[in-house]
């Protein structure tokens, strides 16, 4: 990695992101994610995890697709852009969760999908009604560590586009935290991963990293008279 990356004055209450590049230091201003967009996120996520217990009800899967803009210093492009499964955080406690999370992945993986799916996906509801979600950030994790991987080595700035076919759609930029296995984030985010998608082979994978991106600003890009306002 070519910079270090230091939340200001810390991960609870963020107000600036370091990017220190040497003797170089940028500083960019952190901000909560915009109300609208949270209530997006959690409406649909609730939506969704119903749709899947039930097959009834509206839903919409545009909240877990983001479309991830980072530098690209090499290549005839300045950019890339790549589709990236996102979640959410929670504020407090997720440690806990993350045990929990785990337990249920093992008896999963023991007692079969099908025969677990009801007592997942029940987890999950739960979670996104239930658990207090960090209002300053979101993450992915990084599967393949190609392009995006090199880019975030090179510069943690990034976008990333919401867009959804029931006319909803954000633009948030932001900082992308990278974090190894054992920290408590990536536990935590491949650990919701493998609870809804169970390994098929009986043995969980070990990814490269998961994101947890920064909000820096966000703006209204839902096709209409507000297209493209600052939100945030």
């Amino acid at each position: 990695m070519e910079y270090e990356l230091r939340i200001k004055p810390d991960k609870q209450e963020p107000v600036e992101a370091e990017i220190v590049r040497g003797t170089e230091l940028v500083s960019v201003p952190l901000v909560p994610l915009p109300r609208p967009f949270l209530e997006w996120q959690l409406k649909f996520r609730r939506a969704n995890i119903r749709f899947f217990m039930s097959g009834e009800g509206e839903h919409d899967f545009a909240v877990h697709v983001g479309y991830m803009g980072t530098v690209n210093p090499d290549g005839p492009s300045p950019m890339n852009i790549a589709a990236k499964g996102v979640g959410l955080l929670p504020r407090h406690d997720i440690e806990p969760l993350t045990r929990e999370i785990e337990a249920l992945i093992e008896e999963g993986l023991n007692k079969g999908e099908k025969e677990t799916r009801t007592k997942r996906l029940s987890f999950l509801l739960k979670l996104y009604e239930e658990v207090e979600l960090d209002p300053f950030s979101f993450t992915t994790i990084e599967i393949y560590a190609k392009t995006t991987w090199r880019n975030i080595m090179y510069d943690p700035r990034c976008s990333v586009l919401f867009s959804s076919y029931r006319n909803t759609s954000f633009l948030i930029n932001g900082v992308a935290e990278v974090l190894g296995p054992g920290t408590p984030e990536y536990r935590f985010v491949t650990g919701l991963h493998d609870l809804f998608h169970l390994p098929r082979s009986g043995k969980r994978r070990e990814y490269p990293a998961v994101y947890r991106i920064w909000a820096v600003e966000a703006y209204n890009k839902t096709p209409g008279p507000k297209a493209g306002e600052k939100i945030a």
